[in-house]
């Protein structure tokens, strides 16, 4: 089968010259496709996209989320030595590192790093994340450096509160087992036996527990100070309107004052319990609080008919009272052991407890 006359010489060459004109002309029509591709992508993007000169430093294309991340415009920031107005833009704390890492890509690395700005519009202090990496000419050789600014002020901001929040908790813990400890030999050395021990250690602890619970379920509002009474009186066999009654306005307390009032509190519902008016039929407790000014008078009265014999030994109950208040809370006590009853007053100020 015949395949033709041969193409002349000429001809080949037009035509391989027509080819690879038509070659180059797809390969550019493609490179300006994928130019106007990343075009539209930087234009869309949030984060900030760039292109530097390797050599000068210039910026060749800087994406429009620019002006939103760094409060000024990209014509702004675009003119005359752009790189030093962007520089002069990072924290002067963060400039050395930031240069250190231009340099790395300049010498062929790809390197992501962060830093803090101060934008000129408000003074706002942003910190980015930049994932930044060489572009090489046909030679091999780093022509440009491209960047992706990536605005990491809020995650920055989370985990400065979650770090906050975790050495508070550490802090809040250390004081936990700090008070335990102190429970725990206080009131060995204030019982004459392993027995007697055990039991108080129990229920002191058990009403610690109880204002954890509260501050738990609550951290940032505080712990109602009538809701302690109430739990330490129903725990000690207390029930408002037989033998009890509570009064005062609502008042919450921080953290730390509500563990002490918690424990003092838990101090008299125990020592009604066993020699005051919880222990007779006939016995009452009347709680009673009040501000005024910048004080919290809280009052603890017991009454009744009942063979009322307080203790001679003072323990860590008193101790909690008559010591504990003033040093923790700068409270002034007065606490009678009368024939009705044992009878307490404090005057705390509102500034030791937190009241609100």
């Amino acid at each position: 089968m015949s395949k033709g006359p041969p193409k002349k010489p000429l001809e080949r060459s037009l035509a391989e010259v027509k080819a690879a004109l038509h070659e180059h002309a797809s390969a550019e029509a493609g490179l300006r496709a994928g130019e106007e591709n990343l075009q539209d992508f930087g234009e869309a993007a949030s984060d900030v996209l760039w292109i530097r000169n390797a050599e000068t430093l210039q910026w060749e294309y800087l994406s429009p989320a620019f002006d939103a991340i760094y409060g000024m415009s990209r014509e702004m920031a675009l003119a005359g030595d752009n790189f030093a107005s962007w520089i002069d833009l990072v924290l002067p704390e963060d400039r050395e590192h930031v240069l250190a890492q231009i340099e790395r890509i300049r010498d062929g690395e790809s390197v992501t790093f962060e830093y803090r700005i101060c934008r000129p519009a408000d003074n706002e202090i942003r910190w980015l994340r930049n994932a930044d990496f060489p572009m090489r000419d046909e030679a091999g050789k780093v022509a440009q450096i491209g960047g992706i600014g990536h605005d990491i002020t809020r995650q920055k901001e989370c985990e400065e509160q979650h770090q906050a929040r975790f050495a508070e908790l550490q802090h809040h813990v250390r004081n936990t087992l700090a008070i335990i400890r102190s429970l725990v030999r206080r009131t060995m050395e204030k019982s004459e036996s392993l027995d007697e021990a055990a039991a108080h250690l129990e229920g002191r602890i058990n009403a610690f527990a109880r204002v954890q619970a509260a501050i738990t379920r609550r951290p940032s509002i505080g712990i109602s100070l009538a809701l302690i009474v109430a739990e330490e009186l129903r725990a000690a066999g207390g029930r408002e309107g037989e033998n009890l009654t509570i009064e005062g306005p609502a008042l919450t307390l921080a953290p730390k004052a509500a563990e002490t009032m918690g424990l003092a509190i838990h101090e008299l519902a125990t020592n009604a319990l066993k020699y005051g008016a919880l222990s007779s039929r006939a016995g009452r407790i009347d709680i009673q609080w009040q501000l005024e000014e910048d004080l919290l008078h809280f009052k603890w009265m017991e009454s009744g008919s009942h063979d009322f014999k307080p203790v001679e030994r003072r323990g860590f109950g008193l101790e909690v009272l008559e010591g504990t208040l003033p040093y923790e809370l700068g409270a002034t006590v007065d606490l009678r052991l009368a024939p009705s009853g044992l009878n307490f007053t404090a005057a705390i100020p509102l500034e030791a407890i937190g009241g609100q």
